[in-house]
């Protein structure tokens, strides 16, 4: 339903990075996604098994971005089920992975960062009912996680590597010129605003999802500098039904790829 076929969502992501060989320590040891292309640079990763992804791409010498530059804010990884989250919990601890969490109206998640900071989120979404919705968007309020709750549906299998249906749920952007980034993303990429939103943060998504692109200028004040050879975030891609491969750089300088791939 929010992110089928007919569903306007982020579904790949291309990071830049200073070490690829450390960086699969992490996204292939630690998490255990499943390496489906590698080359002597890059190294793509499938997100479960519905044509989700992403690719590190070592580059040397490139240029380290600005605290103020647009750019990811986190990668919001929608996992099955509470089993799954507590498990790689237990995990992400085990392997002393800083950890921070959230408990809302519509999810409960993980936050953290990969070897070269670029923010993570892992979560599972809470049924429909319970989510709290007012003037038709989802209000997205915050409480500590419950940390023991959480672990009491740890499963005695253990974390066993990202499982199938895993998706990229939604991510979470750094921008600047929030009232036109927010045009922008509303004209060319089929989304509408979906929570309630700040001064500082803007909700989008289609299908009445919670959120599929969030943008916020918390941190940052000016566009992202050359895509290709800043470390971290290069490139998202968007599943946009019926569209031909089509590369876009919005006005806070980040850049799109559109595809449409079959997600049944």
């Amino acid at each position: 339903m929010f992110h089928n076929e007919s569903a306007h969502f982020v579904n790949g992501i291309l990071l830049n990075v200073r070490d690829k060989e450390e960086m699969k320590k992490f996204y292939g040891d630690i998490i255990g996604l499943n390496v489906v292309n590698e080359s002597y640079s890059t190294m793509q990763y499938e997100i479960g098994n519905l044509n989700h992804f992403v690719t590190l791409n070592q580059i040397d010498m490139g240029r380290e971005p600005l605290i103020s530059e647009a750019g990811l804010f986190h990668l919001a990884i929608k996992l099955p089920s509470k089993t799954d989250l507590a498990d790689l919990l237990v995990q992400l601890s085990e392997y002393k992975i800083p950890i921070n969490g959230g408990e809302h109206d519509i999810s409960t998640s993980l936050y953290l960062e990969d070897t070269e900071g670029n923010g993570l989120e892992f979560y599972v979404d809470n049924p429909i009912e319970d989510w709290s919705i007012e003037n038709e968007k989802a209000i997205l309020e915050t409480k500590p996680l419950n940390v023991p709750k959480l672990l009491t549906h740890v499963s005695d299998d253990k974390w066993q590597g990202i499982p199938d249906k895993s998706i990229i749920g939604y991510i979470n952007l750094k921008t600047v010129r929030l009232n036109r980034v927010k045009q922008y993303y509303k004209n060319y990429f089929g989304l509408e605003p979906s929570s309630e939103e700040t001064n500082s943060a803007v909700y989008l998504a289609s299908n009445g999802y919670h959120q599929h692109l969030v943008v916020n200028n918390w941190l940052s004040s000016i566009k992202r500098i050359e895509n290709n050879r800043t470390y971290g975030l290069a490139c998202v891609d968007f599943h946009f039904p019926e569209t031909t491969h089509t590369l876009l750089t919005g006005p806070d300088g980040i850049q799109f790829r559109f595809n449409y791939y079959s997600v049944l």
